[in-house]
Parts: structure tokens; C-alpha cells; sequence
């Protein structure tokens, strides 16, 4: 990253003109938010050392790789007119997104074949059972939030080559074989919301795709996108079928928003409550919307935040309720709000939302990037417990690299060259 930062600066110094268009705000934005991090770590933050723990290593990592995104931007669309460079620095791209789900079933292939054929499996190959206790565990949410943008974009490319009538077999085939793997990650590992965000993206591209664009494309290649949609979507219907937690949800929903009248969300110690039929409700389902009420109680009550950028949540809960024995809720964003108070969740959504509609202006291909990967990295930030350090820091450098590359056009080039 210090290398990137270091590079960038080359790029960025002879062109800080172009940060000063209405592009730029969510750059801008992200400034502030390191700002606004700064002043709660001297004046208003509970825990000092935790704090100023977290700020001199995460937030110097996630300073430092912003402007590598910044000079990583400018630097891509500064050849966005050579169209072989664009395709080689696409392939890598998509190839680092990539990088989670290849992983994944290397760890998959060791960890189940390595005992068959008589060898030890290394401990950093391993699929561990237990993602937050084993040292090189990964929690089934980080996989939903690294995996997702590789079938998203995807999913975009797809896009972009079925309105210029380029969808060839091998052009498109990294796309059609991620989709279903990505899918297959989150069957194996149960996790639902993965799952659905899935199933929508792929739902959203199927309408999309209906457009007239698919006039004149020949009927294989269009074979070809509906074999690979299909088999994804058998992934879907089993994920369902095998997770016990998809039924009984919304009685599960009615125990879960009772938090006055029924506590046991303060401590998985009190094991889960008993819906209306008398039976146990899903931990998962009970958990996610309880903590979501109670954290957003916690906000309101603590419009500034606790300081911490991963635990507020149980800190803030401890405080309130000394019996509690919380961590994080489910929703990333409600974490980092319960962290920073509502002018961090300010800065930081609305730097979000703006570098996505900005996605939009970034140059082909990399609007892919912009709408549709950094787009459901977002949903997922959203939902899924993943306030920490290697996710806040990734979606960070998102909206900086999207906001960048979204800088310019015709003009961008001209001062380049120049």
C-alpha cells in the first residue's frame, strides 16, 4: 500500500485540478470522515487507547491505500482510449476480484483431499469451522462481501457486451463460470443473505437483459447465458431447501421485535426464546433483527458514537445494560454508526451513494466496476456483521478508485497528456 501511495502521488500531483469538480465529493467526503475520526479520538471517544489503537493502524492503512485509489483511478482512465491496455488491466482487475472465490475452493480442495491422499493439511489452507476463534479463520460474511462483487460485475460486463453485440464465448466465459461458483460459496457455507443478494443480482441482469438488446445475438451465446442463470439457480432453490432458517421467519420476526418484553437478545447465555407455536425461534433470524432495534436505540441515544470502530455496539450495550454480553449487530454500517455517531454515518453514506451514481460516468469497462461491484458491496456492508478493519477499509478505497476513475472524460485525458 505505502508502495501504490507512494506511486500515486506521481499521478495525483500534476493533476490535483481535477479534485476540485463536483465528481470529487465523495473524496472529499472520505477527507472529512478522517477528520471527523481525528476529533472523535481527542474530544469525544470513551476509550482512548482502543481508540487511538485502532486509529494509528487502521485508519493510517485506510489513509495510505486512499491515495493509492485516487492515483490507481486517474491512471486507469489516463488509457482508457488504448483499448489493449484497457483489456489487459481489466483481465487483472477482475482477476484480483476474483481472488476470494479461487481462494475459497483451494481451501475447499485441501481441506477435503489432502486426509484422503495422506497429508497434512496447513493450518492457513484450511477451512475452519470455527471463523472467529481459528487464527486463519474467515467469517461466512466476509466471503458474501469479497465474493459478491466478482459475480456483480460479472453480471454488468455481461451487460455491456450483450448492448455492443461482443458476447463471444470466450469473452464471456470467466463470467458464466464465476456466477455459479460464487453461488456455490454460499450454499456450502449456509449463508442466506449472501444467497439472496445473489439471486437478485442475477434476477436484476435477466430483466435488463430482456431489453432489445438480444436482437441479433445468435442463439448459442444466449444458450450459453441461460445454462449458467439455470445452474445458479438450482444453487438457490437447494440453499433454501437445506437451511432450516428460511421458514418460520416472520414468526420469527414477531418474538424478535419484543426486545422490552423478551431480553434473551442480550446474551446468547439465555438461549433463544420460544415463538408463538412454542418452539424455538432461528438464532440467526431472532439475532439480526433484535440487535438491529436495540442498536438503533443505542444511536439515538449516543448520536456520536462510542469511538471503537469494531464493538460499540457492546460497549455501548454494557453500559446501558451491565447483564448484556453483545458484540456486533448484523449490519456493518449500524456498527460503524454506533463507532462514529450519526456525522460518521453522514460522511461515509453519503460518500457511498455519490461514488455510485458517479459509477455510472467512469469509462467503459469499468462502469461495471462502479454500478454493479462496488453497488452490492455496499448492500452487503449493509447487512452483514463486517465492521472491521480489512472491509471498511476495502469499501473506502471503493469509493475513492470509483470516484477517481469517474473524473474526467475527454477533459481527464487532455491534462494527462499534457
Amino acid at each position: 500500500m505505502i508502495l501504490g501511495a507512494i506511486l500515486s502521488l506521481w499521478v495525483i500531483y500534476p493533476n490535483w485540478r481535477l479534485f476540485f469538480q463536483k465528481r470529487a465529493l465523495p473524496i472529499w467526503l472520505i477527507a472529512l470522515l478522517f477528520i471527523w475520526v481525528t476529533i472523535h479520538l481527542l474530544f469525544i471517544g470513551r476509550d482512548f487507547d482502543t481508540q487511538f489503537f485502532e486509529y494509528k493502524r487502521i485508519w493510517k492503512k485506510i489513509a495510505i491505500s486512499s491515495i493509492f485509489a485516487m492515483g490507481l483511478g486517474i491512471a486507469i482512465i489516463s488509457q482508457a482510449n488504448d483499448a489493449k491496455k484497457t483489456q489487459r488491466y481489466w483481465l487483472i482487475i477482475y482477476l484480483g476480484f476474483l481472488l476470494p472465490t479461487i481462494i475459497y475452493f483451494v481451501k475447499f480442495g485441501v481441506t477435503h483431499y489432502f486426509p484422503q491422499w495422506g497429508y497434512a493439511i496447513p493450518k492457513y489452507l484450511a477451512l475452519s469451522p470455527d471463523h472467529m476463534g481459528d487464527t486463519f479463520g474467515v467469517s461466512r460474511a466476509w466471503y458474501v462481501f469479497y465474493c459478491l462483487p466478482a459475480l456483480a460485475i460479472g453480471l454488468g460486463r455481461i451487460l455491456q457486451l450483450l448492448k455492443n453485440r461482443e458476447l463471444g464465448f470466450i469473452g464471456a466465459a470467466p463470467y458464466l463460470l464465476a456466477m455459479p461458483c460464487i453461488l456455490l460459496i454460499f450454499y456450502l457455507e449456509q449463508d442466506r443473505l449472501g444467497t439472496v443478494l445473489g439471486f437478485l443480482c442475477i434476477l436484476l441482469m435477466i430483466i435488463l437483459a430482456l431489453k432489445p438488446v438480444l436482437k441479433g445475438v445468435s442463439l448459442m451465446k444466449v444458450l450459453a447465458l441461460l445454462i449458467s442463470i439455470v445452474l445458479s439457480f438450482f444453487i438457490l432453490y437447494k440453499s433454501a431447501e437445506n437451511n432450516p432458517a428460511w421458514k418460520g421467519a416472520l414468526e420469527d420476526a414477531k418474538t424478535a421485535v419484543q426486545v422490552t418484553q423478551i431480553d434473551n437478545w442480550k446474551s446468547r447465555n439465555k438461549g433463544l426464546p420460544l415463538k408463538a407455536a412454542g418452539i424455538l425461534v432461528s438464532g440467526s433470524n431472532y439475532e439480526r433483527i433484535s440487535w438491529a432495534i436495540v442498536g438503533s436505540y443505542l444511536l439515538v441515544q449516543n448520536p456520536l458514537g462510542y469511538g471503537k470502530l469494531s464493538l460499540s455496539f457492546g460497549a455501548l450495550a454494557k453500559d446501558r445494560w451491565p447483564d448484556s454480553d453483545l458484540s456486533w449487530t448484523h449490519s456493518a454500517l449500524l456498527d460503524f454508526a454506533l463507532g462514529y455517531g450519526l456525522p460518521g454515518l453522514f460522511f461515509l453514506s453519503l460518500a457511498t451513494i455519490l461514488a455510485w451514481f458517479n459509477g455510472e460516468g467512469c469509462p467503459f469497462p469499468w462502469s461495471a466496476v462502479g454500478r454493479w461491484g462496488f453497488g452490492l458491496m455496499t448492500v452487503a456492508f449493509l447487512v452483514k456483521e463486517i465492521s472491521f478493519e480489512a472491509p471498511v477499509n476495502t469499501l473506502i478505497f471503493l469509493i475513492v478508485w470509483v470516484s477517481a476513475m469517474s473524473l474526467g472524460g475527454s477533459s481527464l485525458k487532455r491534462r494527462l497528456k499534457g
